[in-house]
């Protein structure tokens, strides 16, 4: 489960940042649907690492992030989630991944209060 990893990279980067602050509120993601990354398991994860690292319960907010490919063979660009599929113009399987693989811790949301 590559997606525990990904927790807890994104724990050790906050908690660099954010140095001893424990007044985290809410974590902010992307994920691109290529990325093989389960957004439940990651909540699950998270929620367990950032409770064992002492940041309370934050709510992970998951965006989705739509995979934009290019067909080589006739140009097209097309939005999918399954790359099995071929260009819905042409059906060929000669493409490029232009974006949808992306895993982006994008924001975080601390108590301002809480300091």
């Amino acid at each position: 489960m590559h997606e525990y990893s990904i927790a807890q990279d994104m724990i050790g980067l906050i908690e660099r940042t954010l140095g001893a602050r424990r007044d985290l509120l809410a974590v902010t993601v992307t994920i691109g649907p290529l990325s093989g990354v389960s957004p439940e398991s990651l909540r699950f994860c998270f929620s367990e690492i950032a409770r064992q690292n002492g940041f309370g319960e934050p709510e992970l907010l998951v965006n989705s992030a739509p995979a934009t490919i290019r067909c080589r063979s006739c140009d097209l660009e097309y939005e999918t989630d399954d790359l099995r599929g071929g260009c819905p113009s042409c059906s060929s399987h000669d493409m490029v991944v232009l974006s949808g693989r992306q895993c982006t811790l994008d924001s975080v949301e601390i108590d301002e209060d809480g300091r």
